[in-house]
């Protein structure tokens, strides 16, 4: 299954002009279950779905209350670069939501 299948709201947005944040919020426990135990959500899962170095990758935090991540990474250009495709990184979070969660341990 697919990020964008399991999670009900995937948004990401600049967390100022050289990181972009990625939020998850999962409507059901076995979706979000599912989510956390999977290879993507972790840095190394990350910069494999973005083709990025792992250092790139700030981090994946999840918080159990309320079926939620947030994944932090380091963006490719500026969010002040005038050939920035987007400006607001509102779109920066495709890449991770057509990826497969696969379980951590089984091949990709």
């Amino acid at each position: 299954m697919r990020l964008s299948e399991a999670a009900d709201v995937i948004r990401s947005k600049n967390a100022g002009p050289f990181t972009v944040t990625i939020d998850l919020f999962f409507g059901d426990e076995p979706k979000y279950a599912a989510a956390r135990s999977s290879s993507l959500l972790t840095v190394e899962g990350v910069a494999a779905a973005y083709a990025v170095p792992v250092d790139q990758v700030k981090g994946v935090w999840w918080d159990d209350r309320i079926r939620a991540a947030k994944v932090s990474l380091v963006r490719w250009s500026s969010s002040s670069d005038p050939f920035c495709s987007d400006l607001f990184g509102a779109h920066l979070h495709t890449p991770l939501a057509q990826a497969e969660l696969t379980p951590q341990g089984a091949e990709s």
